[in-house]
Parts: C-alpha cells; structure tokens; sequence
C-alpha cells in the first residue's frame, strides 16, 4: 500500500461523491469508518479501475455489487496506535494536526488522537502552528498505551510570506523582501528539466547573466563576485561547472535558496550587490530513500540512510561522463565554453587536439537531533573541473606536442550547532573552512615557454548567534562572526626564469544586532539591524545599518521598504584576458591599501505588490551605488584594458512582475529597466556605460499541468550589452588600437525561446519515475554576447565576437525510492 500527496487529497466522502456523479454508483460504508481519512481522486476510466485505484491508495477494501453498489470495508491487519501531545507552554494542545499517509486527524481537548496506518514503517507527522514540526514511524509508537510527544516552541524571524507562488509554483517572498525558491514544491520553468539551483533563479526579475553562465550572475547591475553564495552557510568562491555553464551545486540535496536584492540581515557581511543563500534538508527520514538520473551531459546519484531515529546521512555525487560519450547538448557546451581560447586554435602553424575535459561533485550531510531541543549538523562539499589539451605546433618542419591543463576545485566543510534553551530564547553556532585553487599550465611551443598560474583562497570562519523571543510579536536577534581569508597568486615562467607570488590575508571582526517587530495593529514588519565590521589590517571600522518594512493594506496590497549600507574585501580582478587559458581568466584577491580599496554598496528601494484572485502585480523602483571597484575588476577590452584605477557605478532601474495563475496553467510577464553607469574620475571620459548596462530586459513564460505532465515555453529578450568601437576609417594608429568613446555602442539585441517538458510516472509500487526533454534555443537565433577587437598577426584589426549557446536539446531520466 502506497499513500499519496496530501496537498492533492480531498476526505474520502467528497471522493466518493465524485465518483458517485462519474459512474452512476453508490458507495456503502459506514460514516465513522471514514472520519479522517484522505486520499486524491482517482485517474480512472470506469469504476473498476478507480476502485483498484483506491485500493492500492486507502486502507479499505471496495466490492463491486450487481447493482453498482461498492461495499467498503476496512482491511484487516490495520496498524492502530494512540498518540498524546503535550507541550512547554501549560496551555491544552487542541487541534495538533497528526498526519499519516492515509489520515490527517487532529487532536481532541485532551491533546489526543487515535489513528490507522497500513504497516509501522509509514512517516506519522505532528505540525502544529508555533511549534517544531515532529516526524516518526508507527513503529516508535508504544502498542499497549498512549504514546506522549512534547512540542517546542519554534523561534522564527516573523519573515512572514506576502506573495505566493511568485512567478512559479514553490516561489515565495517574505516580509524581508527575500525570494524564497523551494524546490520540493518547484514547478517547471523554460528550457529546464532539472531544478539547476543557479538556472532558476535568473528567472526572477533583476537577475541575469549577461554571457549565459551561472558563474556571473548579474543582480541589479552588479558583477558575479559582488554576490555572497552560501551553501549551508558556507561562503563559496567556486559556483559553475563546465566553467560557469551549469550550477556546480547538486539540486537533488538543495532544497531551497534564499535570494535578497535588498535589505539583508545584519547576520550577514560581504555581498554588496546579492546574496544566494542554499540550504539543504534537514529533515531525519524514517527509511532509506534516494536516486539516480541521468542527462545529456552527467549522471548523478543520491542516497539518504537513517542511521536511527535521531541521526540520518546524505550522500551525493555527480560526474560528466563525456569521456564515454559525447552527446550534442555537450558539444554546444564545449564550443560555448572554450570558444576564442587556446582550447580550440586551429591553423596550419599551431592547433589543439586530445582535448580531455571533465567535471564533478561530491556533497555529504550528516544531522543529528540527540534532543528535542538540540540539533547538529556536519557537511562537507568538493567541486571541480578538469581540463587537459595538446597543443601543438609545427617548429622546423616538425609537429612537437605539450600538454596543457586548467583544474578548477573547491573545497568545503562546515559543523553547525543549534540549541533551544526554552521557548524564547535559542542559540547556535557555526565553523566552516573553505579552499579554492585555479590552477593552470600554458605551454607556448614556438617560443620554448611554460607558464604556471595558480590562484589559491583558502578561508576559516565562526559566527555563532543568539535569539530572543520578546513577546509574539517582537524578536532580538545578536550575534559575533571571525572570518580570516588568505589569497594566494603565483606565477611562473620557465624561458626566460620568472617567478611572482603574492600572498594576502584579512582578518575581520564583526558584531551585528537586529530586531524584528510585527505589531499585529499595525499591518507592518519592521527588521533594522546594525553591523559593525573591524577589518584588522586596514584598523578600519565600518557600520552597516540594514532597514526591511513591509506595509500590508486593503486586504490586497502591501508596500515594501529596503535600504542597506554593506562592505566586501574580496573581489575578483582579470590581469590578462589569456590568464588561465583564456577560460576561467578571473582570479580573486583580498583588498588592500592605495591598490584595491575595500567595496562599499548603498542600495533603496521601495516596492507594491497587489495579489488577489489567481493575479500577482510586483513594481519595485531602486537605486545602488557601489564603490571601490577597479578597472581590473570589469574585465575592459578597450583603451582602459590596462588601466589600474578604481572608482563606482550607479544603478537606477525598477523591476516589474505580473503574473496570473489559472488552474492548470500559469503565466508571466517581467520588464526591468536599469541604468547602470560608471564613474573613474582618472579616466577620459570619467563617466560612460557600464560593461553590464542592459537597460531593458523582458520576459514571458507560460506553464501546463496536467495529470503528472508539464509542460513551459518562455521567451527572452534583452537589450545588447555596451562595447567600444574603433574610430571609423583610422582604426590602428603606430600600431595599437584607435579607440572610439568607451561603451558608446551596443551589440544586437538578444532573443531566446525555450521549451521544456516533464512526466513523472510510477514503476511498481517503490519506484517513482521522472522523464523530461528540453530545447534551449528553439529558435536557433545567432545572439552576440560580446565583441572586441585586437591585432592579428599580419598587424591589422580584428573584430573578435563571442557568441551564445546555439539551438541546444537535452533530455534526463530519474528514478526515486
């Protein structure tokens, strides 16, 4: 017996009724056999079919009589058990839901309930609002008495959700202004069969990629390494595999992300422009559960194993399997990736071949839960991509031959320890230790040179916090975080001997405050925090006040308020544009003195929402300012490529979402408009475009659902991306580039069609079954990402483009137990 989805059930009597009007028959059962039993309406043509169903889904037992009667009767050997709740609060715990596969009952004046369950193993779960969700099986329940259950109060932020289902099923936004993606509800989105955490999210409006990878995200105008990415509260320097175009992080053990624009909590330190915030389960599952599955470009795994009631371990692991196979969805990839680099030269006098790249993960949580009230967590993470290659070269008639690399890895790991005292006040702690290295090797055969390249962060931290509950509707949150990071650079050339290592390590302190107040007259939320960061080499203290209010009226309507200072000491910067290969040419580096000043952001906006009816409405108008960012950090490729400034860019732009849910379809429309426009006061000009000024960008999505079927198609438009020209008709002058005005033209404009779809099917009664295929691009449009220009080898101009993935399929199989 198998139970269902109890967001798709209905009580057994409106069932049967359904099935009464379908079938022209009547169902015979006694009315307190039924009383709290649950199932979804079966997908049946004829009544014998849909009793078969209800069989298999139910703990009755159903005979069709002459006269289109169906008896129903209980089966026997039900497993009944009794459960009484109590709790830390001297207050009866009436209506306590108890939910099992088959029943969702609730708890009488005593706080008791009886209930049914067709064999021990099944997961019984206690909610009740305010208090930790429990989860156990039937066999931890006592057989001759009541078994008893005490509930603790759940400490929370007050970050209640206002909008839901925020362009796609499973995406919320909080009070905090927060976007909250929950992918065990996820719906399907365009030209994604697979939840790719990074994929997801730009989505939402404000967010994108500029060059089509996860691993330089856009939010608000903002550069890739201005985002904090957490994974479990860790801070990760690595996000992409296949350098960038997919998220390195395995979707199938991330079960949300937290995604803020603005108005952060004062809990966090770093991210001027965003924060990406995963999380995993953590959740202990009653029995061992996990699966497999496969695409066009990797395969993965999964395996979650109880090790008892209180301690689970998960376990994940994936891996490109190109080295067996190379798939056409991987060969776009490898041409996107590797286009206008060392990987794919080709020319009678020097060429690339035995080209061996591959990409990998590896992720393991262990949770444990000793008490009601204690809860510990240990995770470890490892990313990498592996890139080797031949590059040869015909000197003197001979063809010689060296081996290039390019490895790319992260590792991470982290313990976390959350107590709560009683039921206002709770603490926890973290430490976590992360490493990254980007390393790669170049031969240059005509010249007789290898270069080695190394960038190396290697990063400790603690933070450890404390909440108090005040009264309901308040909460003081306080805290302290330690985090040193150390970057290393080094470079080597063998011909002529050269050799440069640049070590840098921070140190920094900080303490943050914050209230959440929610006064229940009011219709308001109200979080203002304060941080203080003491950056030790600098002997700098900055503070950072972080402001969220959401304002709900007339029922329909809410207004949100955010404003926040932050700072950030790392940052990544391009030396040469063929560092690294050319593929992976950004590196990171700490601030320092009269060099890399430290990053400073300043960010307000104010938004309204309207939701009623199945119709959401969000328009949000913002301005940001960040300062400190250097020429090196933009990645120019014009006059100011060798530029060595620093200075700020504005943003100003508003974001806008309207999105209508019917019932089996749901549709959207975003527009964001941003003017993104540098400042480098040592620069002629000091003002011009940002690289990533997009002033407009749309989107429009339509899903399907039907049965176990989806299906979303989507279309993407955004404005071209700024680059320089050369001056027309006196392009090189005494050799070098004549550069026109900076940024003062754009590319065409980009246009993309998506469509994907899924199945999701059963095999027997332990397997459940997933099928999907998608087109990236149906279209097959030609869209430019970049341009440049440079001097080939016979001295004059070249124009150089860097084009998008063309018309890409994939397709995956999963199965789950």
């Amino acid at each position: 017996m198998s139970g269902q989805n109890q967001t798709d059930s209905r009580s057994l009597q409106e069932v049967f009724t359904y099935l009464e009007q379908t079938f022209q028959c009547t169902f015979s059962y006694k009315d307190i056999d039924l009383r709290y039993h649950y199932t979804s309406v079966p997908k049946a043509n004829d009544l014998e079919l849909a009793v078969q169903t209800l069989s298999q889904s139910t703990l009755f037992n159903f005979t069709i009589l002459e006269d289109r009667t169906v008896a129903v009767q209980k089966k026997e050997g039900l497993v009944r058990r009794c459960v009484v709740i109590t709790s830390e609060i001297d207050l009866p715990m009436v209506n306590v839901a108890i939910v099992t596969p088959y029943q969702q009952l609730i708890t009488d004046s005593a706080g008791r309930a009886d209930l049914e369950v067709g064999n021990t193993s099944e997961e019984i779960t206690i909610r009740y609002t305010g208090f930790e969700t429990i989860r156990t099986t039937a066999a931890n329940l006592a057989t001759n008495d009541c078994s008893s259950f005490r509930l603790l109060r759940k400490i929370e932020y007050l970050n209640t959700v206002t909008l839901v289902n925020y362009l796609a099923k499973g995406i919320t936004k909080s009070t905090n202004g927060a976007l909250n993606v929950n992918y065990k509800e996820f719906d399907i989105l365009p030209g994604l069969i697979e939840p790719d955490v990074l994929q997801t999210i730009q989505a939402l409006p404000g967010i994108q990629s500029v060059n089509e990878t996860v691993s330089f995200i856009n939010i608000r105008g903002g550069t890739n390494d201005q985002n904090l990415v957490l994974w479990d509260g860790i801070k990760m320097y690595q996000s992409g595999h296949f350098f960038g175009l997919i998220s390195a992080f395995n979707p199938f053990l991330t079960t949300e992300v937290n995604i803020i624009k603005n108005g952060s909590s004062a809990e966090y330190g770093d991210g001027v422009s965003g924060i990406i915030s995963m999380q995993g389960d953590d959740t202990i599952g009653s029995q061992i559960s996990g699966g497999w599955g496969i695409n066009a470009i990797s395969t993965d795994a999964y395996l979650e194993i109880p090790l008892s009631d209180k301690a689970s371990l998960q376990l994940a692991g994936r891996k490109s399997f190109n080295n067996l196979i190379e798939t056409p969805t991987y060969t776009e990839y490898f041409e996107k990736a590797f286009q206008n680099t060392e990987v794919l030269v080709n020319s009678e006098a020097e060429s690339a071949s035995n080209d061996d790249f591959t990409f990998y993960d590896a992720h393991l949580r262990f949770v444990y839960k000793p008490t009601e009230k204690d809860y510990l967590r240990v995770n470890f993470l490892l990313l990498g991509n592996r890139l080797d290659f031949l590059e040869n070269a015909v000197i003197d008639n001979v063809r010689e031959s060296r081996q290039s690399e390019l490895t790319q890895e992260n590792y991470s790991g982290g313990l976390y320890y959350g107590r709560i005292w009683n039921n206002k006040f709770s603490t926890n702690i973290q430490l976590y230790g992360t490493t990254y290295g980007l390393r790669a090797t170049n031969f240059d055969i005509r010249n007789n040179q290898r270069l080695l390249q190394n960038n190396d962060v290697l990063e400790g931290g603690l933070k450890a916090s404390g909440n108090f509950a005040i009264s309901q509707n308040a909460m003081l949150m306080a805290g302290y975080q330690f985090n040193e990071t150390g970057i290393t650079n080094f470079e080597q050339i063998n011909n002529p001997f050269f050799e440069r290592t640049d070590k840098q390590v921070l140190r920094t302190h900080s303490v943050f405050a914050q209230t959440n107040l929610s006064p229940a007259k009011w219709n308001t939320t109200i979080i203002a925090g304060l941080r203080l960061n003491h950056i030790g080499k600098f002997n700098k203290v900055l503070l950072e006040p972080r402001l969220s209010i959401n304002y709900r009226f007339l029922n329909y309507f809410s207004i949100d308020v955010a404003g926040e200072l932050k700072s950030q000491t790392t940052s990544q910067i391009i030396d040469l544009q063929n560092d690294f290969l050319g593929v992976e040419n950004r590196r990171w580096v700490l601030s320092r003195e009269n060099d890399i000043p430290i990053l400073k952001g300043q960010q307000f906006s104010v938004g309204i929402n309207y939701s009623r009816n199945g119709w959401l409405v969000n328009a949000e108008p913002y301005i940001k300012r960040i300062e400190g960012i250097t020429t090196q950090s933009q990645g120019f490729q014009n006059q100011f490529e060798n530029a060595r400034t620093h200075g700020s860019y504005m943003v100003k732009g508003v974001d806008l979402l309207i999105n209508k849910r019917f019932r089996n379809v749901n549709t959207w429309f975003s527009y964001s408009y941003a003017k993104n426009d540098y400042t480098f006061k040592q620069l002629t000009p000091s003002s011009f475009p940002n690289n990533i000024d997009i002033r407009h960008t749309i989107t429009y999505g339509i899903n399907y659902s039907i049965d176990k079927f989806n299906i979303s198609g989507g279309f993407n438009y955004h404005s071209g991306k700024p680059i320089t020209t050369l001056v027309p008709g006196n392009q090189v002058v005494n050799g070098q580039l004549n550069f026109d005005l900076p940024n003062a033209s754009n590319i065409d404009d980009y246009i993309r069609v998506d469509i994907s779809g899924t199945y999701s099917f059963s095999i027997g009664e332990k397997l459940n079954a997933f099928a999907g295929i998608s087109f990236w691009n149906l279209l097959d449009t030609k869209n430019e990402l970049n341009s440049f220009y440079r001097i080939n080898s016979d001295g004059e101009h070249e124009k150089v483009t860097e084009n998008s993935l063309a018309f890409t399929p994939n397709a995956t199989f999963r199965i789950r137990f």
